[in-house]
């Protein structure tokens, strides 16, 4: 270690009313000295200067606990030296007292970005802070004791790998788990924790996926399905024989995801609609993934449509649901709404959100203006709503190179098939093979007007 020593010491020059001094950790450096103050209190009657520890006795409690504390924090500063050594930076009370008071976590990254996520809990969003404390907790599983200063771009591409061939995540997740880092580390190199940010160097990317979408015939599908109530007839026997209805969650779910078709809403938006929120025949209320500093009311018209699966009659108080039961999670709901496809006979595999990317693409679909959907939506920048615009774009080019078919009417190379009339030997139909699915077909003769059935090999 550099010409410095650490030790802890308490202050009995100055003591408070109750008769307590303050602790300190004394940095000697080059003959100068410096004192960190801690946040521990103790009469100096019951300190022993030559063990520099606090008397384990019975008027003392908590003595041993503390001592571990001191013993720590001496420790603590101590480790910080030796880091600033090992990356041949100056040992400096100015760089000491920087890295002790903005990290205090002897370098840990975990117990760094704990702490960071622990001061900003009341700054950011209960899901917002979900999703750290799990992209921390992935991050402890793989290399717990991971320092702050570990943390560069080879250490960033061996996670990234551990996180593709190990966990199988797919390009999203990873994106979410590495901007955690990313997110700490810039802070880390803000405070001058840290000398350097590895991510100048070091890219990730995010994954447009694909945003799949019901049509508006599979909506009708599952509209049809929420008014036969056919989920109302599933009941359950237990052991003893009695009888519950189980269908209900589905019924519920389903009315759920057709509320969402219909509007756009969030499933954390979803979760918060209540009868206030419903004037003049609008939904209004704030978005729930409004920016803190940037507010977004929602205000959407009610259809028909959207009113058929919304309970709006009788006597509602401002704080009452509009819809039946209750909105269960995304991990609870996105398996029963894969169910309910089933039930219906929709072949896909969808998440909640998916109403959403259903909701924009039927709008657009249907003739609503880019920006009437982006703000319903409650988007703030038109591009993100303009993705939805590039699948009907991409659905209209796939439906108009069927025109292109015209251009192969005289290719020698292609197979038609012809449907002769068995009485006068007339072609009555020539068609590409592959075009017509139906088995059987019952044509008429224009030249002798006999009529016949032709099967389609």
């Amino acid at each position: 270690m550099a010409n410095a020593t650490v030790s802890i010491f308490l202050d009995s020059s100055y003591t408070k009313k109750d008769g307590t001094s303050r602790f300190y950790i004394r940095v000697t450096l080059n003959r100068k000295t410096k004192k960190i103050p801690l946040n521990l209190f103790l009469k100096p009657e019951y300190y022993n200067p030559k063990t520099k520890k606090i008397k384990e006795i019975r008027e003392v409690p908590d003595a041993k606990k503390n001592n571990l504390y001191l013993k720590d924090k001496e420790s603590e500063v101590e480790q910080i030296i030796i880091e600033l050594e090992r990356r041949k930076q100056s040992v400096t009370f100015e760089n000491i007292l920087s890295l002790y008071s903005n990290s205090e976590v002897n370098g840990s990254f975990i117990e760094f970005a704990k702490t960071r996520l622990k001061e900003e809990r009341n700054r950011i969003k209960q899901s917002t802070y979900e999703g750290l404390a799990l992209d921390i907790v992935k991050l402890e599983r793989y290399q717990a004791n991971v320092t702050i200063y570990e943390i560069d771009e080879n250490w960033l591409e061996k996670y990234r790998n551990y996180l593709i061939e190990s966990l199988d995540n797919k390009a999203n997740t990873i994106y979410g788990n590495i901007s955690m880092i990313r997110k700490y580390i810039t802070y880390a190199y803000k405070k001058k924790i840290i000398d350097r940010n590895p991510f100048h160097n070091f890219s990730f990317l995010k994954e447009d996926g694909k945003k799949e979408h019901l049509t508006l015939k599979e909506l009708d599908m599952l509209h049809d399905y929420y008014n036969k109530e056919e989920f109302l007839k599933i009941y359950k026997k237990d052991k003893r024989g009695k009888t519950y209805l189980t269908g209900m969650k589905y019924q519920e779910t389903l009315q759920h995801i057709l509320i969402s078709c219909y509007c756009g809403l969030r499933l954390s938006d979803l979760r918060k609609l209540r009868f206030k929120h419903i004037e003049n025949n609008m939904i209004i209320m704030e978005m729930d993934k409004s920016r803190r500093d940037k507010e977004k009311m929602l205000r959407i018209p009610i259809t028909e449509r959207l009113k058929s699966v919304l309970d709006l009659g009788g006597d509602k108080k401002p704080n009452d649901k509009i819809y039946k039961g209750f909105v269960r999670s995304s991990s609870d709901i996105n398996p029963m709404l894969r169910f309910i496809m089933n039930e219906v006979g929709i072949k896909k595999r969808l998440s909640f959100h998916c109403t959403r990317h259903t909701f924009a693409v039927s709008a657009l679909t249907l003739g609503m203006s880019l920006e009437t959907v982006s703000d319903i939506m409650g988007h703030n920048d038109l591009r993100t709503t303009q993705i939805y615009a590039k699948i009907i774009d991409d659905k209209r080019k796939e439906e108009m190179s069927k025109w292109n078919r015209l251009n192969n009417l005289n290719n020698e190379n292609l197979t038609y098939t012809l449907a002769i009339c068995p009485n006068c030997d007339n072609e009555v139909l020539r068609f590409e093979k592959g075009v017509i699915r139906i088995k059987k077909l019952t044509l008429h003769c224009q030249s002798c007007s006999t009529k016949f059935s032709y099967v389609v090999e």
